[in-house]
């Protein structure tokens, strides 16, 4: 079996490496959209993590600090019952560099506490003016930016800190995010809290987690929509390689037949098709994976394949590849030995 299969394979050896690659092309996309949705789900969380606070006072009846703009008076900080709690300003801005602007999330936070970033680069803020980046803005410690129509110097930076499918935070000290965004000390958008805390009338606790779930709301019609991506590649998969499968079962029909009249079986025939088709498939994501290592850089947003991706693509590849080939292997059992001695034109 294994000696018919590769004896077709250097007989037809360029179809099956076009076939090859063009399953890898497949395959890459099945990576970088399973990357994609990994990324939807782990963003929000990796950013709430990197924020530090384990609960969230808001205003009550809002869902999160990320999907809504809330507003609270900066005296409720100061009656939130917790061991350790800090007001804190959420908002939309914009990132103003020389040559481009950005929308980001400013996170204004009191100077060394709840809240304050740990930079992978540099250090958090300490005084006014003073802002901490994620990195994936391309800007450069020491660098000096607007966010908004304010002047900031970049201090810091910080990694896996974007929510809302990429939108980077800057964390700013709690008196410019004021400012910036309200005008006045005399209102902030939350309260972040440590240890347990008890909301005052009017607010509600949230857990991190629940904060981080509600930023992933807007993203769903997202998601679903890279999921029907998913299976929709899934077939065209199915189709390239079932189609090849079954052209060379047509091709390969009389020689089927001859060996079938000297006694091959049909188990024997149908498993080299079989094990053609697994090839394509294990071959084509091997390519793939390899391949998505190096778009990944480039693609506009942020590719995070989990490690689960690189056996279970290989092992829903070699299912489809089987199914796929069905059609050939049922070709092989409908070859008639007789036509193995019959003439060229029959």
């Amino acid at each position: 079996m294994w000696l018919i299969t590769f004896a077709d394979i250097r007989h037809r050896l360029l179809r099956f490496i076009v076939t090859i690659v063009l399953t890898a092309v497949v395959f890459v996309l099945l990576f970088l959209m399973t990357g994609l949705i990994e990324q939807f789900n782990q963003e929000p969380f990796l950013t709430i993590e990197a924020i530090g606070a384990e609960e969230w006072v808001i205003p009550e009846g809002v869902s999160g600090p990320f999907t809504s703009g809330t507003t609270l008076a900066a005296t409720v900080a100061g009656e939130v019952d917790a061991p350790e709690s800090d007001p804190a300003v959420v908002a939309r801005g914009t990132l103003n560099l020389p040559d481009e602007s950005t929308e980001l999330v400013i996170l204004g936070h009191v100077i060394a506490g709840v809240g304050a970033p740990e930079p992978i680069e540099g250090r958090s803020a300490a005084a006014s003016g003073e802002a901490v980046l994620d990195a994936s803005t391309g800007v450069e410690i020491g660098a000096r930016v607007e966010i908004g129509d304010a002047p900031f110097v970049v201090v810091g930076l910080t990694k896996d800190t974007t929510v809302l499918a990429g939108l980077p935070l800057a964390f700013i000290p709690l008196a410019d995010a004021q400012d910036l965004v309200f005008g006045t000390d005399q209102v902030i958008s939350a309260v972040l809290a440590n240890g347990g805390a008890t909301a005052p009338g009017g607010t509600s606790v949230i857990t991190a987690d629940a904060a981080a779930e509600d930023a992933l709301g807007p993203l769903e019609s997202a998601v679903t929509s890279v999921d029907l991506i998913r299976g929709l590649l899934w077939l065209v998969a199915a189709i390239i390689i079932g189609a090849v499968v079954y052209l060379s079962a047509l091709e390969r029909n009389r020689d089927f037949a001859v060996l079938k009249a000297v006694g091959a079986r049909n188990r024997g025939l149908a498993g080299s098709l079989a094990i053609q088709a697994v090839l394509v498939a294990l071959l084509g994501t091997a390519l793939a994976s390899g391949l998505q290592t190096l778009i990944q850089p480039v693609f506009p947003l942020t590719v995070r394949v989990p490690v689960s991706a690189f056996w279970t693509i290989p092992v829903a590849a070699v299912v489809v590849a089987l199914v796929a080939a069905v059609a050939g292997m049922r070709k092989v059992a409908g070859a008639d030995p007789a036509t193995a001695f019959a003439g060229p034109g029959a």
